[in-house]
């Protein structure tokens, strides 16, 4: 049985976010309690999981049209930064879905109604690296097959998006919507952080997708597809910028856990082989502190901001311009590594104790680390794409601006 909507019908997207937000958060001690056992397991565990999906987790991105909210930019990201507070793995794969499910959201309604038409808690998984190959079949149907990597929550989604590579070097991928039923899931995760997301590799064998479950990824990046469905602004988004904003939402939630955790142990443990009785009353923490907090600030401003830039486009039907894409993914690069330095600090001013398995602080660091390496994150990459922009350079060395 579904569970009750979350008043998706709101118009006032502020409203809904403010919801959502405090569902998430309902939910921190449950996926705390769940993310060493999730670490252990390589996947998000079945508790964790049903929990997301009854609280509308799954739901994100799913069309209002199927009972879902089809949450803006920033909505899906203070939702999922809160969830991270509890379990960086669990608010990855939600945020991976809310993205899944904005790519299959923009095929036509048969497709939709494949995927939520009997239940619109399912999940769609996407591996967006162009891969595999396509052989054309009648009718345009595809028939596919190929190897892709880091699926994350593949284990909880009913549908994955994957990118074809294209037989030719003039031709963009296709996306093509497939039933993790008809994938082989091959068990290659192993990791040193994120290591609950179960981003294992999928294998797809002569399977055969029908047209209407297929898109031009070249149109999907050029926004060709934002119009199709009336009373969906959320399809207008520059799905290339949001697909990259979005993976640091986890990263805050995890330099806000980690502040919290480390404010607390700085409260009561003594500083060794000093005077200091506790750690808070040497200046050097404090000054640590300070910096770390501010460190912390300055991710979400960054961050926010660019969420902010892409729902208000998206809300006016207005395409970003490439030097406003440019600079979301300079925003991308400087949250994810504002977030980092703040936990590197905060695990340094915590001591040695702080790598104890048993201290939640020391998994944050490792995620982090791990999370905020992620390929369309790269922020080498997006100092140089906004440098490109910034100098009137229009060649650029990737598609995803």
């Amino acid at each position: 049985m579904n569970p009750p909507l979350l008043s998706p019908s709101l118009a006032d997207e502020t409203g809904v976010r403010a919801e959502l937000t405090a569902t998430a958060g309902g939910l921190v001690p449950l996926l705390a309690g769940q993310a060493a056992e999730g670490e252990r397991l390589r996947r998000v565990p079945d508790e964790a999981a049903r929990a997301l999906r009854e609280a509308g987790m799954f739901r994100l991105g799913t069309p209002r049209a199927f009972g879902g909210f089809g949450a803006g930019v920033r909505t899906c990201m203070e939702v999922t930064a809160e969830l991270a507070r509890g379990d960086a793995s669990a608010a990855w794969i939600a945020t991976i879905y809310a993205g899944g499910s904005l790519v299959a959201s923009l095929m036509d309604d048969q497709a939709r109604t494949d995927v939520w038409g009997r239940d619109r808690d399912t999940a769609v998984a996407a591996s967006l690296t162009p891969s595999g190959g396509a052989v054309a079949a009648e009718n345009g149907d595809l028939v596919v097959t190929g190897r892709w990597g880091w699926a994350s929550g593949i284990d909880h989604a009913g549908w994955v998006v994957l990118a074809i590579a294209p037989s030719a070097a003039d031709q963009p991928p296709v996306i093509a919507l497939v039933p993790v039923a008809e994938v082989t899931v091959e068990d290659t995760w192993h990791v040193a952080g994120m290591a609950g997301t179960g981003s294992n590799s999928l294998v797809v064998d002569q399977v055969r997708v029908p047209a209407h479950r297929t898109l031009s990824m070249g149109g999907v990046l050029a926004g060709a597809y934002a119009g199709r469905h009336e009373g969906e602004p959320r399809n207008a988004v520059a799905v290339s910028s949001m697909l990259a904003l979005t993976v640091v939402a986890p990263m805050l939630g995890m330099a806000g856990a980690a502040l919290e955790l480390a404010l607390a142990t700085a409260a009561r443990k003594p500083m060794a082989l000093t005077v200091y009785a506790r750690l808070a009353d040497s200046p050097s923490v404090q000054l640590a502190f300070a910096d770390a907090a501010s460190l912390v600030d300055t991710a979400r401003l960054h961050a926010y901001r660019a969420a902010d830039d892409l729902d208000h486009a998206a809300a006016e039907g207005r395409e970003l311009t490439v030097g406003e894409r440019a600079r979301v993914r300079m925003d991308t690069a400087v949250a994810a590594i504002r977030s980092r330095e703040a936990v590197d600090r905060l695990v340094s001013v915590s001591g040695a104790s702080a790598f104890a398995l048993a201290n939640p602080l020391q998994r944050i660091w490792r995620d982090l680390g791990t999370a905020s390496r992620h390929g369309v994150v790269n922020p080498d990459l997006g100092r140089e794409i906004y440098g490109r922009s910034l100098l009137g350079i229009t060649e650029q060395p990737t598609f995803l601006v």
